[in-house]
C-alpha cells in the first residue's frame, strides 16, 4: 500500500508551478513576435540585423545563466531536505556571481559589437543597423542576470505566480516603448532599432526593481542585507558545480545556433529574413513543454532533496509523455494553418513557401525537443549535470552542425536543411535522455547526497 503511494502521481502540483510560467513565457513570445511585427513595417533589413543579434543576446542569457541554474537546483533540494535555514546564504552568495558575471557580459558588449555582427556573417548594412542595438541591449544585461537569479528564487520556492509580474510588466513597457520609438506618435522623432534597444532596457530596469520588491516579501531578504564578506565559498562550488554543466549544455545549444545563423546568412539575406520569422513562431509551439519543463524541475528538485527518488522517477517520465502529446497536437495545428500565420508577417510568397516546407519538419523535430526539455530539466534538477552537457557537445558540434552546412548547401536543401539537422539532433539526444532517465544512475548525484552540509564559510 505504501507502494502503491509512493508511485501514485499528482499534476496539481505539476499544474500550480507551471502554469504562472506558461503565461510568462506566453507573454514573452507574443511580445517577441509582436515586436518582429512591429520591425517588418518599420524594415525587413532590421528584422534580420536584429534577429542576428538576438541570437548573440540569447547566447549570452546562458552564459550568465550558470548562476540561476546552479542556485536552483541547490535552492530546491534544500526545500526538500527542510534546510530552509542555509538557503539565505545560498541567494547573498548567488546574487554577488550574478552580478560578476553579468558586469563582465556587459563591458564584453559595450566594447565589441561591432565585431559580433561582423563574424555572424552579417554584410555591412545589417551591421550598420545593428551595431547601437546590440551594444546599448548588450550593455545592459547585467540588469538581465541580476533579474533571473531573483525570480529563480522565487519560483523555487513555489511563488510562480507573483515571479510572473516582473517579466509581464518589462515586457509590456518594452512593447509600448517600441511603439513610441518606431511608430513617430505625437510627432516625435523616430528612434528606429536603437530605440528598441533602450525601451529593452527601460523595461528591464523596472522587472529588476519589482523583483527586489518580491524577493523581500515573499521570501524575507533584503538586497540591503548583501554583504560581500558572508559570500560563502562552499555554496558558490556547488553553484559552479552544477550549474556550469547545466547551463553549458544550453549555452551549447545556442551556441550551434549562433553557428547556424552564420550558415544561413550565408545564403542570403531573404532566407535569414525567413528564419528570423519562422523562429518567432516556432517559440509558440513549444510553450507548454518549455513551462511544464520548469514546474517539473522544481519538483524534481524538491522530491530528491527529500530522497523520495520513485516518486521523481514517475514524475518525469509523466510529465515527458503530457509534453510530447500536447506538443505533437500543437504542431500539427501549426502546419496546418502555416499559411495564414506567416501572412501575418510577410506576403513574401517565396518565404511563405520555404516556411510550409520547414514546417513538416518541424512535427518531429519539436516533439523530440519537448523529450529533451523535460528530462534534460529532470536530470539537472536531480544533480546529474554532466551528462546532458556531453551529449550536447557530442551531438550538436559533431553530427548536428556538419549535417546542417551539408544539407544546407552541399545538397542545396537551404533553410529546409538546416530544419532536419535540428530534428535529427533532438531525435538522437531525446534516445540518450530516456536511457539515461530509466537507468537511474541520477540517483547518486544529489546535492544532498554528496555532502551532509555546505559549511558557511565566508570569502
Amino acid at each position: 500500500m505504501a507502494s502503491k503511494k509512493i508511485l501514485t502521481i499528482s499534476d496539481r502540483e505539476l499544474i500550480f508551478l507551471s502554469w504562472p510560467i506558461f503565461v510568462e513565457l506566453f507573454l514573452r513570445v507574443v511580445i517577441g513576435n509582436i515586436n518582429v511585427w512591429m520591425i517588418s513595417h518599420y524594415s525587413e533589413p532590421a528584422v534580420a540585423s536584429v534577429g542576428a543579434a538576438n541570437q548573440l543576446l540569447n547566447l549570452m542569457v546562458f552564459v550568465y545563466g550558470f548562476i540561476t541554474i546552479g542556485t536552483q537546483i541547490i535552492i530546491a533540494q534544500y526545500i526538500g531536505a527542510k534546510r530552509q535555514h542555509e538557503i539565505k546564504n545560498v541567494i547573498n552568495t548567488a546574487l554577488f556571481g550574478s552580478l560578476a558575471i553579468g558586469l563582465i557580459i556587459s563591458l564584453f558588449f559595450l566594447f565589441f559589437s561591432e565585431y559580433l555582427l561582423a563574424f555572424m556573417n552579417l554584410d555591412a548594412e545589417l551591421i550598420a543597423i545593428g551595431k547601437n542595438y546590440l551594444q546599448i541591449f548588450g550593455g545592459s544585461l547585467i540588469i538581465s542576470a541580476l533579474t533571473a537569479v531573483i525570480i529563480a528564487i522565487l519560483r523555487t520556492h513555489g511563488h510562480t505566480a507573483p515571479a510572473l509580474l516582473v517579466p509581464m510588466s518589462a515586457s509590456i513597457l518594452s512593447v509600448v516603448g517600441n511603439y513610441f520609438v518606431l511608430y513617430q506618435p505625437f510627432g516625435l522623432p523616430s528612434f528606429g532599432v536603437t530605440g528598441l534597444a533602450y525601451s529593452s532596457v527601460f523595461g528591464n530596469c523596472i522587472g529588476l526593481i519589482i523583483s527586489i520588491f518580491l524577493l523581500k516579501r515573499y521570501i524575507g531578504f533584503s538586497v540591503l542585507s548583501l554583504r560581500i564578506k558572508k559570500i560563502s565559498l562552499p555554496i558558490l562550488k556547488a553553484i559552479l558545480t552544477y550549474g556550469l554543466p547545466s547551463s553549458g549544455e544550453s549555452l551549447s545549444y545556442q551556441g550551434a545556433q549562433v553557428v547556424v545563423t552564420m550558415i544561413v546568412a550565408s545564403l542570403g539575406s531573404s532566407v535569414l529574413i525567413a528564419k528570423s520569422y519562422i523562429s518567432a513562431i516556432t517559440q509558440f509551439v513549444y510553450l507548454i513543454a518549455s513551462a511544464i519543463s520548469q514546474g517539473n524541475q522544481i519538483m524534481i528538485g524538491r522530491n530528491v532533496g527529500a530522497g523520495e527518488f520513485d516518486r521523481a522517477s514517475n514524475r518525469g517520465m509523466r510529465t515527458t509523455i503530457i509534453g510530447v502529446s500536447v506538443t505533437l497536437f500543437i504542431c500539427i495545428i501549426t502546419f496546418i494553418f502555416i499559411e495564414p500565420i506567416m501572412g501575418i508577417f510577410t506576403s513574401n510568397s517565396d518565404v511563405i513557401k520555404i516556411a510550409r516546407e520547414v514546417f513538416l519538419v518541424e512535427i518531429v523535430l519539436e516533439t523530440m525537443r519537448a523529450i529533451n526539455m523535460i528530462l534534460v530539466g529532470s536530470l539537472n534538477a536531480s544533480g546529474d549535470v554532466k551528462f546532458p552537457l556531453f551529449c550536447s557537445i557530442l551531438v550538436l558540434w559533431v553530427i548536428s552542425l556538419p549535417f546542417s552546412y551539408s544539407l544546407a548547401i552541399w545538397a542545396g536543401m537551404g533553410l529546409v536543411g538546416v530544419w532536419i539537422a535540428y530534428a535529427i539532433d533532438e531525435a538522437l539526444r531525446a534516445y540518450l535522455m530516456i536511457r539515461r532517465w530509466r537507468s537511474g544512475i541520477w540517483k547518486s548525484k544529489a546535492v544532498i547526497h554528496q555532502s551532509a552540509t555546505l559549511e558557511e564559510t565566508p570569502a
